[in-house]
């Protein structure tokens, strides 16, 4: 999992780049304008000029995104930036000599313009992200966004792979190093433990952000086992390949001191994918308490009405990395047959005993839940086909407990049922709606939730959620498996 502090740096590059571009044009106009002293030809005013160019910069900052420019690395050489920056920038000057060929009036007041913005912008993006890196290396000395690292492995591969982390501009600090045949207890200062056991009963899991393993000789079982703790934890986990080969979906190759080295990853929704979901979240969240905030008054009201007892009802779950959360819904049960801590009956069987309707246990038992429900009351039964009751969920993701697509949430006694992949179902929050909302809901056995979740988590996209989102509309108009 990335450190927040990646994440910072990484997006402030964004404004940082595009105001080195901005800034590069406007001088660019400026010298050809002002310095050269003969017209434009194409007379225009530097304000317009510039608006113009504003318009394009998104465009822009895409194609820096998808060069690589805004990847979570400190791994990176400055050669192999420059090199990035030199194809970003050129690119974008591309896309703004070919958008001014098609524009119906011409974008560049002289055609000298782009060639200074092109030389000025290497110049303005090459020294603000040479000044941010230097920033970033002097937090790098004071422990700030330090990545805490277990190396695993002997040998010349590890030994190019230790040089590489042991300097200070890369941002780790390996806190120990496992090797099953050495006989020193450190090496280069560092502690030296026998087995991946040993280190973590030395180190804990606590606060270690990532495992490296650097021994190809390593039987596949014990990868393995390294791997599954690595999940499990939400630590990442690279390792040098080998013959055996493993691999996973969300994998990806990159190097450290010139040792390729795979990074498996629980989700694709990591760095970026994360800044843009939380956008996501919080744009459609508030689009959706404006419209259905009246909706939201007259329901509480009908509660307050008809039943004694709050209006909203909060209930425990299990979000991501295995936090607890307080999902909120309208109150639809009965006031008098509520369960809680506090309340008269601790548990739902405890309800059902009293009712007489223990025939109801083992359907609770396997779906947590029942279709027909005698503890919930009329008004309460409606709210929860029309899927109502789920509404004050909106302010669930605005405080960024929940997301608008995710996994089901979850009691914390259901985990055991994800069993091996419960590590991956706990990598994302919970979600209002998701996969087995649009699935048939209700009607769709446990086991197949379980699957659904896990595929979701796997295969994130932006796109996916907003499948979802489109496919929930259409099953909340149908209540197909509501209840």
């Amino acid at each position: 999992m990335r450190k927040r502090s990646e994440l910072i740096f990484s997006l402030a590059l964004v404004p940082i780049d595009s105001l080195a571009l901005l800034g590069a044009f406007a001088l660019a106009f400026l010298i050809r304008a002002r310095a050269e002293g003969h017209p434009l030809a194409y007379p225009v005013h530097g304000w317009e000029f510039l608006q113009l160019v504003v318009l394009i910069l998104p465009a822009w900052v895409l194609i820096f995104g998808l060069s690589g420019l805004y990847s979570q690395t400190s791994l990176r050489s400055r050669w192999s930036e420059l090199g990035r920056i030199i194809v970003a920038v050129s690119g974008g000057v591309m896309l703004m000599i070919l958008a001014d060929f098609f524009w119906v009036k011409p974008i560049f007041p002289s055609k000298a313009i782009p060639v200074y913005a092109y030389a000025l912008g290497l110049l303005f993006v090459g020294l603000s992200r040479f000044i941010v890196s230097v920033v970033q290396r002097y937090m790098f000395r004071y422990g700030v966004g330090v990545r805490r690292t277990l190396l695993i492995g002997a040998g010349s591969v590890a030994d190019r792979v230790l040089r590489s982390l042991s300097s200070p501009a890369n941002g780790y600090r390996v806190d120990m190093i496992v090797d099953p045949t050495a006989r020193d207890k450190t090496r280069q200062g560092i502690p030296v433990a026998t087995s991946f056991e040993a280190a973590i009963d030395k180190l804990g899991s606590r606060g270690l952000d990532e495992i490296i393993n650097a021994d190809t000789n390593m039987d596949q079982s014990k990868l393995a086992g390294i791997l599954n703790y690595a999940t499990n934890h939400y630590i990442s986990f690279r390792y040098a390949p080998s013959q055996f080969n493993l691999y996973t979906a969300n994998s990806g190759l990159d190097s450290i001191g010139g040792v390729p080295m795979i990074e498996v990853r629980l989700t694709p929704l990591d760095g970026w994918g994360r800044i843009l979901k939380r956008a996501f979240d919080v744009l459609g969240a508030t689009v959706a308490l404006i419209i259905f905030s009246p909706f939201m008054l007259i329901i509480a009201l009908v509660i307050k009405i008809t039943d004694s007892g709050p209006v909203l009802y909060r209930h425990k779950r299990v979000s991501r990395a295995g936090g607890r959360v307080g999902v909120m819904k309208f109150r639809t049960m009965s006031w008098k047959y509520s369960t809680g801590p506090d309340k008269k009956y601790k548990t739902a069987e405890e309800a059902f005993k009293a009712m007489s309707r223990e025939d109801l246990l083992a359907e609770f038992a396997r779906d947590q839940k029942v279709a027909d429900d005698p503890r919930v009351s009329a008004f309460g039964r409606f709210l929860r086909r029309t899927s109502l009751d789920e509404l004050p969920q909106f302010f669930n993701v605005l405080k960024g407990d929940m997301s608008l697509v995710g996994p089901r949430p979850v009691l914390p006694a259901e985990l055991e049922r994800y069993g091996e992949h419960g590590a991956s179902f706990l990598s994302l929050k919970p979600g209002i709606t998701g996969m087995w909302q649009v699935s048939g809901r209700n009607d769709v056995s446990y086991e197949d939730r379980v699957k659904l979740d896990v595929y979701y988590v796997e295969n994130w996209s932006l796109w996916l959620d907003m499948i979802i989102i489109a496919k929930t509309v259409v099953t909340l108009l149908t209540r197909r498996g509501a209840y």
